[in-house]
């Protein structure tokens, strides 16, 4: 174990102490599923599931929730509608209008349809060569007299991800060029800050509250589904790059995105002299007998297929990218990827496996214009005294989010054991 993931380890059970032991078979994934896309919108923007037979209001409402804006005609709603409305809520109308009926008709034809005219003709083709429906969809549409609840949801979701506003991610585990994704993302982490909550996370730093936590930006949520992710920590590039190819080799296909973090702890000057500054790290004195590194590291969301899926992530890392004493001791002939750790660290903000993780406790504080965001975790018995220190020292709340993380982290925390 390094000396970074050393010191880190000793953050967090210092925060334990301080406040009453806080411390703070191959599956495809290439397009969601209709009852993903509905949890999806669901979760994101409290959009309810769509009855069998769609309305021109409920399809209004739910497309409002997603753009802010009414670009529905429920008057005269109709799938072709429906698909009006939804290239005008992408940002796409005045392309629309610019197809005349030969350019219409010619470029429907490479998709196998013809008979429409006007503006569903304009329309539908816009919305074809922008990649907001497929083939197979605008047929589908074409032919329905009513809107069904399998094709509205598609619609309101691919309005979502036109806008910018669904997932954010690398790509797939199995991408050919998914590690080249992934160097280039790493090749572009530095160290941030923010200085509100860089001073309030000094504060309860200095004053004994917490010995570090996380500064993360929001621009970088990966937005993935709640119920299908887990969010793996870790400090290393090569470590991320045999994890992607380890799940690959194991058969399970994930949704990849990396979120940098800045993680801030105490630096005890007992670890030896305060290092050079670099790209990556540096220690900064706050008083004479305070010192808080600054370190790069990253939370890696990752978003399965499946449910058996994300619940067997825990064995795979138990076997090839977890430390315990047999399999470090002398003569042991197993083999862990690069990185492997006493106390790996992934957590999932619901259950996963009763027998394979445990709750704790993310006290997520928000800078005022909610662009940046603070995590020093805890656990039950030390939760209150960290949140009443957080209000007092920024004036609002914290969001307290539950975290089920992996049993060996947890046992970290506890001080159960190093293993």
């Amino acid at each position: 174990m390094n000396k970074r993931r050393t010191t880190i380890i000793i953050s967090l059970a210092l925060v334990l102490c301080l406040v009453g032991c806080a411390s703070t078979a191959q599956t495809g994934l290439s397009v969601s599923s209709v009852a993903q896309d509905s949890e999806y919108l669901q979760v994101y923007f409290g959009v309810a599931p769509f009855e069998p037979t769609v309305t021109g209001e409920a399809f209004d409402v739910a497309l409002k929730a997603v753009v802010g804006k009414d670009y529905v005609d429920e008057d005269s709603f109709s799938p072709m509608n429906a698909v009006v409305s939804c290239v005008k809520a992408a940002s796409l109308d005045e392309l629309a209008q610019t197809y005349g009926t030969e350019k219409a008709a010619k470029n429907l034809a490479k998709y196998g349809i013809s008979g429409l005219s006007g503006p569903n003709a304009q329309y539908v083709a816009c919305a074809l060569d922008s990649g907001l429906i497929d083939g197979a969809t605008a047929k589908t549409l074409i032919k329905q007299e009513a809107l069904s609840s399998d094709r509205a949801t598609e619609l309101v979701m691919a309005v979502v991800n036109a806008d910018g506003k669904g997932r954010q991610y690398l790509g797939y585990s199995d991408d050919a060029d998914i590690e080249a994704k992934l160097a280039n993302a790493f090749g572009t982490v530095e160290l941030y800050s923010n200085p509100e909550l860089d001073g309030i996370g000094a504060k309860i730093v200095q004053e004994k509250v917490s010995t570090g936590f996380n500064l993360k930006k929001e621009a970088n949520n990966s937005r993935f589904l709640p119920s299908l992710t887990l969010r793996y920590g870790h400090d290393s590039a090569k470590h991320a790059k045999q994890l992607v190819a380890l799940l690959n080799s194991e058969g399970i296909r994930v949704r990849i995105q990396v979120e940098p973090k800045t993680s801030i702890y105490e630096y005890l000057l007992d670890w030896g002299p305060v290092p050079e500054p670099s790209a990556t790290y540096r220690v900064e004195k706050y008083s004479d007998d305070l010192y808080l590194v600054h370190a790069v590291e990253y939370d890696m969301s990752l978003e399965f297929a499946n449910e058996a899926d994300l619940v067997r992530f825990n064995s795979i890392i138990e076997q090839y990218s977890k430390k315990y004493d047999d399999n470090q001791k002398e003569g042991s002939t197993v083999k862990l990827i690069s990185g492997a750790w006493w106390q790996p660290l992934y957590s999932a903000t619901f259950n996963p496996d009763a027998s394979a993780y445990k709750m704790i406790y993310d006290n997520i504080l928000y800078s005022t214009d909610g662009s940046y965001s603070i995590h020093p975790y805890s656990l039950a018995g030390g939760k209150d005294a960290l949140d009443t220190k957080l209000v007092e020292l920024s004036g609002h709340a914290p969001v307290v989010e539950e975290r089920y993380v992996n049993n060996a982290f947890y046992r970290y925390l506890t001080g159960e054991d190093h293993q």
